[in-house]
C-alpha cells in the first residue's frame, strides 16, 4: 500500500496540491480537517474554536489518522498542521506510508493570505491591537518547522505557483511508487 501523507503549516497547499495530484494520479483523497469538522459537525470558526478548547478536536484528529492508517488501499492523506506534530499521530505517519512535507515560506504564505480578501476571524488583544487568527497559526506553526523536517521522509518545495507544485508532487509520487514496486 502506498499512502502519502503531506504536512505542513497551514494554507502551505498541502489540500490544495493533494486533491489536484490525487485527481490527476486516480488516488483517493482525505483532508483530516474536513473530515474532522463533518464528525464533529462543525460549521462555523465558534464551533471551531470550542472545539479546540474543549479538546475534541484533537481526539478527533486521533480518530480520523486511526481510520486512514488502517485503510486497505493507496491514498493521499492532508494532514491538519497540527496533528503531525504530536508524537502519538507522527509515529503513525511514519509506519503507514510516505511523509511529505509541503514546504512554502511563511512569507509566501502571510503575503498569500493577505491578498485573499476574503472574511478574517480577527479578535482583540487587550491593548486593542487586532489579530488576524489564521496569520498568527502560520506566525506560530512556522517555528514548528524544524519537527515538520524531522518527520518527513521527502520535502516538497512548494514557493512557485500552484500548477508547478501539483507537478512536483505528481513527479515525487510517481518516483515513490516506481520505487516500491
Amino acid at each position: 500500500m502506498n499512502k502519502f501523507f503531506l504536512i505542513g503549516i497551514p494554507h502551505c497547499g498541502k489540500s490544495t496540491l493533494g486533491h489536484r495530484a490525487a485527481d490527476i494520479l486516480r488516488l483517493p483523497f482525505y483532508d483530516t480537517d474536513v473530515m474532522v469538522c463533518e464528525k464533529l459537525g462543525i460549521q462555523s470558526m465558534r464551533d471551531q474554536m470550542r472545539a479546540l478548547i474543549n479538546g475534541s478536536m484533537m481526539g478527533a484528529q486521533w480518530r480520523v489518522v486511526d481510520e486512514l492508517v488502517a485503510l486497505d488501499s493507496d491514498a493521499m492523506i492532508s494532514t491538519g498542521a497540527e496533528i503531525a506534530l504530536t508524537p502519538r499521530c507522527a509515529a503513525l505517519l511514519r509506519k503507514a506510508g510516505t511523509v511529505i512535507h509541503v514546504r512554502r515560506d511563511p512569507e509566501l504564505v502571510l503575503a498569500d493570505l493577505r491578498n485573499e480578501g476574503g472574511s478574517k476571524w480577527v479578535m482583540q488583544e487587550n491593548g486593542g491591537e487586532e489579530i488576524v487568527m489564521s496569520e498568527r497559526a502560520v506566525e506560530l506553526y512556522a517555528q514548528e518547522i524544524p519537527q515538520y523536517n524531522e518527520l518527513a521522509d521527502v520535502m516538497l518545495e512548494n514557493n512557485g505557483s500552484e500548477d508547478a507544485g501539483v507537478e512536483k508532487l505528481i513527479a515525487l509520487i510517481k518516483e515513490r511508487q516506481s520505487c516500491s514496486r
